[in-house]
């Protein structure tokens, strides 16, 4: 039976945290340590109250506990392997219930904060849909169709001889911490355009921030909705890194459409890898050839270089800037040295140029490519441009 697989099918059909092994195995210490917030308040979660109880499973059961915070667990034996399942809660935080558990343990306020963040760490998910996706996969992987019974175990007394822990041990967030600089230096490297670094800083935010903080939802551990975040975070850090945001938006968007077909995590993450630095090479081709020039300038160079086939005219240029019509046009010529409508006439020959060099298309079909439906005024500017006409500069590459 492979085992591995159903864990890994269960986790992604719940988004849940599973665990398992047999009898003598260290999971319930694993357990305890990874998602017991505290033994006074869930004696229930501790390994030696788990292995206690597993210690009385039975197949074809399924056992679920609910501590006085709402946190969820079950468990179950298949094919003589304990499962732990969770935690999880059956629905959003509620101030007024933690305020309750708080002050019949005579805890003070201080705790709330630590246990909110403790709460919204798990998935919201009833226990009737875990019960029915665990008995589904028994189904499947033994080809029966057998009853699983459900046993809801009675909440475990709080053990009052415990004590607890000072605030400032529970209200540790270092790695809550440790995860955000992480995050916040993975941003950076995609707004400075920094290319060499990116995919090394996406590493460690994946591998030492998240995955090692017991403040952050398990649900973040689900590939789609990790890379939908991802997604999110990297598109506006290019957006402030100064990329066209046409290319920030075709660049994730052809990232959503591999991702969509792909058959893995091995090559979901080679997709996420290869947006994250086509947006990071996006951010530093635009602050090289752009980021000299001014935020009202840039946008309106952004818009003509995506639009300079088609007719252009200054009222849209100095909407697009969010200045008046003559404050733009001199700001353009300082900053660029020509106007507006030559800098259009540039890339226009520009691309006419590359197109007589490299293409065998008719000096008529360029001219109303790149915008010009008058295929002797295109003559006229691209002689000016280049001192050649187009047939004469065509002969010049031949």
């Amino acid at each position: 039976m492979d085992l591995q697989l159903f864990s890994s099918l269960l986790r992604n059909l719940l988004h849940i945290n599973v665990l398992f092994g047999d009898a003598e195995s260290d999971i319930f210490a694993q357990f305890q340590e990874k998602y017991c917030y505290h033994a006074a308040l869930q004696p229930a979660f501790t390994a030696e109250t788990l292995r206690r109880l597993a210690g009385d499973a039975q197949e074809n059961t399924i056992y679920g506990l609910q501590d006085e915070l709402g946190i969820c667990l079950q468990f179950f034996l298949f094919d003589s392997r304990l499962f732990l399942l969770g935690p999880f809660v059956r629905s959003e935080f509620q101030e007024e219930k933690i305020q309750n558990v708080l002050l019949s343990h005579h805890i003070s306020v201080s705790y709330a904060a630590s246990i909110r963040l403790y709460y919204s760490a798990f998935p919201i998910v009833s226990a009737t849909q875990a019960r029915t996706a665990v008995t589904a996969l028994i189904n499947a992987f033994t080809g029966k169709s057998e009853e699983i019974i459900y046993c809801r175990l009675k909440e475990t007394t709080a053990n009052a001889a415990l004590p607890l822990p000072s605030r400032e041990e529970t209200l540790d967030y270092s790695t809550l911490h440790r995860r955000y600089d992480l995050e916040n230096s993975f941003l950076r490297t995609i707004e400075t355009g920094d290319v060499e670094n990116v995919l090394p800083a996406h590493r460690r935010m994946t591998l030492d921030g998240i995955r090692q903080s017991r403040y952050v939802n398990a649900v973040y551990t689900d590939p789609l909705i990790g890379l939908s975040m991802l997604r999110a975070m990297a598109r506006k850090a290019a957006e402030r890194g100064g990329a066209s945001l046409v290319e920030i938006h075709e660049i994730t968007q052809r990232a959503v459409q591999r991702m969509a077909a792909s058959s893995g995590i091995a090559e979901l993450t080679r997709c996420s890898d290869a947006m994250i630095l086509e947006l990071t090479e996006a951010v530093r081709r635009s602050q090289q050839s752009l980021g000299a020039f001014s935020a009202p300038v840039r946008r309106v160079l952004e818009h003509i270089r995506l639009n300079y086939s088609q007719e252009l005219s200054l009222t849209e240029l100095a909407e697009i800037a969010g200045l008046s019509e003559s404050y733009l046009t001199k700001a353009f010529k300082k900053e660029l040295g020509m106007s507006i409508f030559s800098y259009i006439a540039h890339l226009r020959c520009k691309k006419a140029a590359q197109m007589l060099r490299e293409s065998a298309a008719s000096v008529q079909e360029i001219s109303s490519y790149v915008g010009y439906e008058d295929s002797n005024y295109f003559v006229k500017v691209f002689k000016k441009q280049y001192d050649k006409t187009p047939s004469a500069y065509r002969a010049a590459f031949k």
